[in-house]
């Protein structure tokens, strides 16, 4: 569960997920450090700022699935670059994002980083 501070967890609760396997104390620390605080506060941003209702937090359930580079060996630049994916994303999310008709465009054709079907 990703808190604000021990003890605290965030509303809407939030469940972090890492994507990167855990390579080592360093990257572990990145992860349940920089990372989830980074989580914590893009949430709590994006409800003070309304783009998630502060009338739904209780109502709500979030899942943030967080990668750290194996190579990432700055805390600070973990930190805000996983701030601004946070909001980045629950924005998106509020604003309907991708569009349904995005997403049918290209189902035969997925793609990510790691793979393009031919």
């Amino acid at each position: 569960m990703v808190v604000a501070r021990p003890n605290m967890p965030v509303k809407p609760p939030t469940l972090f997920v890492n994507k990167a396997e855990i390579r080592g104390d360093a990257h572990g620390f990145l992860h349940w450090g920089a990372a989830q605080a980074a989580v914590a506060r893009g949430v709590l941003e994006s409800v003070a700022e309304g783009i998630v209702p502060p009338g739904d937090v209780d109502e709500n359930v979030l899942i943030a699935a967080v990668w750290v580079d194996w190579a990432a060996d700055d805390e600070e630049e973990v930190f805000s670059n996983n701030v601004e994916a946070t909001r980045a994303a629950l924005a998106a999310g509020a604003e309907g994002r991708p569009r349904l008709e995005e997403l049918l465009a290209v189902k035969s054709e997925p793609q990510n980083p790691f793979f393009r079907h031919a």
